[in-house]
């Protein structure tokens, strides 16, 4: 095989594309109602995170304490958080119902005890909940980075209940998947309903997940969250990362089954995702496609899924193998010889813009890499979910090879933050 750049995702300067980005913390925390948030950073990093409150339309929700040098030097850096949230208040026309105080990098080397610091606040503001949140990427390696404490941070938001209702909570995607998927039925069908946070306009309506039966999460980075909400809410957990392969689609409504008691039929919206591969596969049969790690959380069991079923996978871009991919990684190193595989963030890249071929391509960074013009617009797998969500990308594909688009602009509607 030939691995451009690849190099076994060595550890090297990393090469970051003007296609890179997604969901920031920023964003993600704004996902819970009626909150707030406070940044107490130096100016580069706040512009940072302006900037993306920007981009994203929530600007209005997001505050900044600036800090410099003499703050830091002085000892003065976090006895000047509660007077910033004491001015914060009294500016505001509505008190918020929960406040996320992000600190950088910066507080990882001061060791503010955020602890005292909350009940501190909490004490003089007893009808808010404060949280203490980190936008750090030098944690990005370790068991808890920004990612995985956000989630963690959100849900601990839940308060206990005693009481349980048919519903079922699911965490981890910044998306809703699609009240087209199949999931809604089926568990309409025995009286549950489907919880997301997008789902509640307040806070207290908020407090609904605390009732469900179980928590499914859709990424990795509410593992941690899932696990803390079973200790402290007494609320049971399902993985169900977004995949297109039917066998694991298959194996999740048998688990859910399991877990709900509940007889789960799925052929029909099997059959139905099968005729679309079919109607799909007679259009892209001989059209080279490249996958990228940001549209699809798992590139390379979709990679191997697609090629199974007769589609010309030419390319694949991600910055590492994912433990939950690398079994299909594997497969394409042992079957595939003619799937080029590509590290998108080593700093070879910079030497193949548009030297890579012409392909239809799933997600952004492999499009900005290629040059290519024919683009699936989707991020982390958007809504897509179960086997609606291997109908609708094979849909989304037809379409995408029928048009041609504009990459830059695509990427600013999309609000792409680093």
């Amino acid at each position: 095989m030939s691995c451009c750049c690849c190099k076994d995702f060595e550890k090297t300067l990393h090469y970051v594309s003007p296609a890179h980005g997604g969901w920031g913390v920023i964003r993600i925390a704004a996902l819970v109602p009626e909150s707030y948030q406070l940044f107490v950073a130096p100016f580069a990093c706040g512009r940072h995170g302006a900037l993306g409150g920007v981009i994203n339309g929530i600007k209005d929700r997001i505050s900044y304490l600036y800090i410099d040098e003499s703050d830091i030097v002085s000892g003065d850096y976090e006895d000047l958080i509660p007077g910033a949230v004491d001015e914060l208040f009294e500016n505001l026309e509505i008190r918020p119902k929960v406040l996320f105080i992000f600190v950088s990098c910066l507080d990882d080397l001061l060791g503010t005890d955020h602890l005292a610091l909350n009940k501190k606040l909490s004490e003089k503001y007893p009808d808010v909940e404060f949280r203490s949140c980190h936008m750090n990427p030098i944690s990005s390696d370790t068991k808890f980075p920004p990612a995985v404490t956000l989630q963690n941070n959100m849900y601990s938001l839940l308060r206990n209940s005693s009481e349980k209702e048919n519903s079922v909570n699911l965490i981890g995607n910044n998306e809703p998947i699609s009240n087209e998927c199949e999931l809604y039925k089926i568990l309409g069908d025995f009286s549950y309903k489907i919880n997301h946070i997008t789902d509640f306009n307040t806070f207290e309506d908020f407090q609904k997940m605390s009732k469900a039966k179980i928590n499914i999460y859709l990424s990795p980075t509410a593992k941690y969250a899932a696990e803390e909400m079973k200790k402290n809410l007494g609320i049971d957990f399902l993985k169900a990362y977004h995949t297109y392969d039917f066998s694991e689609i298959e194996d999740f409504y048998k688990e859910l089954s399991k877990i709900l008691n509940i007889e789960i039929n799925y052929d029909e919206y099997k059959e139905k995702a099968e005729k679309n591969i079919e109607k799909a596969l007679e259009c892209l049969k001989d059209v080279p496609i490249a996958i990228d790690y940001q549209a699809v959380r798992k590139p390379f069991t979709l990679a191997k899924f697609l090629k199974q079923k007769g589609f010309n996978i030419k390319l694949i871009m991600t910055s590492e193998v994912k433990p939950f991919d690398k079994e299909a990684y594997n497969y394409i190193l042992e079957n595939y010889n003619d799937i080029e595989i590509i590290n998108a963030i080593h700093h070879d890249m910079t030497k193949f813009r548009n030297e890579l071929g012409n392909f239809l391509c799933i997600g952004f960074d492999c499009a900005y890499a290629t040059g290519s013009k024919k683009i699936l617009n989707i991020m982390e797998d958007k809504s897509l979910f179960g086997f609606y969500g291997v109908s609708k990308l094979m849909e989304l594909m037809v379409k995408a090879n029928e048009k041609e688009i504009d990459l830059h602009k695509a990427i600013e509607g999309e609000g792409l933050v680093i």
